[in-house]
């Protein structure tokens, strides 16, 4: 009911050591005009106080940003006592009133303290009900008082880190045993009397800082479970200059955040306003938002940015209402930025912008709508196409960049066999029996048949073939298909005439080949459809035409399994050459099977690092980049 980022409490060390610099020197001279006998200004260093000040307000700039309601934040200021900047008030979850109690409480003065007394109070902190909890009673089902603690101070070594997270414990122990007794009430009027909550868990975040050249004795340490799983606990080390991004990617997997960069933004130059230049600017915002991008990922993929390029089509209507997606807050990743600043008023002037995913092949999709709304900045994922989208190509599905798909006749095939609401017992399975039936042999591609390219020649077969029974007439007709096409291939003819235009420029080989072809694939048709007794007499019909044809030719036999068994590769389809001579065509797999996602048994093992990338892309030679020492 209540995750552990309901509750964040930062402790900020405001000890002496925090005073010192973070060796970190910044170019403070930005004058232009430099004459004779100026002394340029020296560069100046951060203190640490003022680098931990300023990470931590930057990670509640990106929460609230964000989430103006449901996630609280809370400072306490440790040096010789516990200076508590605010409440879980929904009044005091604000930046200005975090930066009022951060100049009361001043810069780092002399004196004795610590962090441990800024600890202590963020534990009692977690046991204080938010509003919200304070509105549903602790005996609810799924209600658990989690929260996170995030210090950032300075250690000696690992052991003053492991004494810091064993007093925390001890006080977290301590408070629950303490909130788990009923506390009479101290006024006359009991309705003012606040009992603590029990913390079911605290997640603690120790951060080291050091200045820029200093060493240190303190090593990162992983999520440690304590109190048995009552607190986890986690160390960072982390140099001053760098805790500001450091923060930055950590609310990322606190709250569930991600990153996309908006690429291609075209803007005018400061210096020159007639030229303009293409910036990157990164937004943060929901990860739920890249759901659609990325259906499958891993943990180190959700941390990193999804790259959404800049485009706004003509006649694109403006405003987050014609997305017809949900909606996800937006702040950008580097406030103070003139690219963010420039998108921000961009935005807030009531204009929208259309992103697109970069696609390799070409062509373009819309994918997410940034746009501001009630004086907050959305995104918004596209459901479906929109109106200035190019249409899919059917060649850029899943059976690769195929252009000479039968289109037509798969309609065709649709419109024959659309599903009723039958009643009575088996109905389903005669429908999936004529289904089945209908697609054990269906060519996907023009390329792949040549009897469904012949047209006149072989419709009436190709059309009656397909029916559940044939009476004699009919029979007799396909019988004088058969024996049409034994006497052209006697008289050494082929009907090219009928083939289309693509495939009468590329010839499939000799005029055999192209009869070994029909045949074949004659019998598979007829074969796929032998299920009654008129069906199976036309079968024998076929196969004594084909023996007829190929009585005594006992040489090409045997020279075509020659053929067979040396173009026959590991590549080859299952079944390519291992068949008898009547089984020249292999039907790798009906159309019914394609759709229901049937798997195609292998002919071998597939390589092992893309059994081991599973659904993601596999990475060819993943060790070229690293250096290799060759034992001698």
């Amino acid at each position: 009911m209540f995750p552990t980022n309901h509750k964040t409490i930062f402790v900020l060390d405001h000890t002496p050591y925090f005073g010192i610099s973070s060796d970190n020197p910044i170019d403070f001279d930005v004058s232009k005009s430099r004459g004779p006998g100026y002394v340029p200004l020296p560069p100046v260093c951060k203190s640490l106080w003022t680098c931990s000040v300023e990470a931590a307000v930057e990670y509640c700039r990106i929460v609230w940003d964000l989430f103006p309601e449901g996630k609280l934040v809370r400072f306490v200021v440790s040096d010789s006592s516990a200076h508590i900047l605010n409440t879980w008030a929904l009044t005091q979850q604000n930046l200005t009133h975090i930066l009022n109690g951060l100049c009361l409480v001043g810069p780092v003065r002399r004196g004795a303290g610590g962090d441990v007394v800024g600890l202590c109070a963020a534990i009692e902190g977690l046991a204080e009900p938010s509003p919200t909890q304070s509105t549903r009673p602790p005996s609810e089902r799924h209600f658990q008082n989690r929260g996170r603690i995030i210090c950032i101070t300075s250690a000696r070594d690992d052991d003053s880190i492991r004494s810091l997270a064993e007093i925390a414990l001890n006080t977290l122990v301590q408070q629950n045993k303490k909130a788990a007794t009923p506390q009479p009430p101290t006024t006359t009027d009991a309705s003012t009397t606040t009992q603590n909550l029990v913390v079911h868990y605290c997640h603690l975040v120790i951060i080291n800082v050091t200045p820029e050249k200093a060493d240190t004795r303190v090593n990162n340490q992983q999520l440690t479970e304590m109190g048995g799983g009552l607190m986890g606990v986690e160390v960072i080390v982390c140099r001053a200059s760098a805790l500001a991004s450091l923060l930055g990617r950590l609310v990322l997997p606190h709250y569930r955040l991600a990153i996309t960069t908006v690429t291609g933004i075209p803007m005018k130059e400061e210096q020159n306003a007639s030229s303009s230049a293409n910036y990157d600017v990164e937004i943060i915002h929901s990860a739920e938002a890249h759901a659609g991008l990325r259906a499958t990922q891993t943990a180190q993929e959700a941390t990193e940015s999804v790259v959404l390029r800049w485009w706004t089509p003509r006649g694109a209507e403006g405003g987050a209402g014609g997305c017809s997606g949900p909606l996800w807050r937006v702040t950008p990743a580097d406030v103070a930025s003139r690219p963010s600043a420039c998108l921000v008023n961009f935005l807030l002037n009531g204009r929208s912008v259309t992103l697109e995913m970069p696609r390799k092949g070409g062509g373009r999709s819309a994918s997410h709508v940034l746009a501001a709304q009630g004086g907050e900045l959305w995104i918004g994922a596209l459901g479906g196409r929109t109106p200035y989208d190019d249409p899919p190509a059917l060649s850029e599905g899943a059976g690769g960049r195929v252009t000479d798909y039968r289109i037509k006749e798969f309609g065709a095939l649709m419109q024959q066999n659309k599903l009723h609401p039958l009643r009575g017992a088996g109905a389903n399975a005669r429908s999936r029996a004529r289904l089945q039936r209908l697609t054990t042999y269906w060519p996907l591609t023009i390329s792949s048949t040549l009897i469904f390219n012949l047209g006149s020649v072989m419709e009436p077969l190709t059309r009656l073939v397909v029916q559940e029974s044939l009476t004699e007439d009919e029979v007799d007709t396909c019988r004088g298909v058969l024996l049409s096409l034994l006497g052209m291939e006697s008289r050494h003819e082929f009907p090219a005439a009928q083939l289309p235009s693509n495939l009468r420029g590329k010839s499939s080989g000799r005029r055999e080949e192209q009869w070994r072809q029909v045949w074949g694939e004659l019998e598979a048709l007829i074969r796929a459809h032998s299920g009654s007794p008129a069906h199976r007499a036309l079968l024998r019909t076929l196969i004594e035409c084909r023996s007829h044809n190929n009585h005594g030719a006992e040489g090409d036999s045997s020279r075509a399994t020659v053929i067979r068994a040396t173009t026959d590769s590991p590549l080859s389809p299952v079944g390519a050459g291992n068949g008898n001579g009547n089984n020249d065509v292999w039907a790798p797999r009906n159309v019914l099977d394609a759709l229901l996602g049937a798997p195609r048994p292998p002919r071998r093992p597939d390589f092992a690092g893309r059994m081991a990338a599973g659904n993601r892309v596999a990475t060819l030679y993943p060790h070229l980049q690293q250096d290799v020492e060759t034992p001698h």
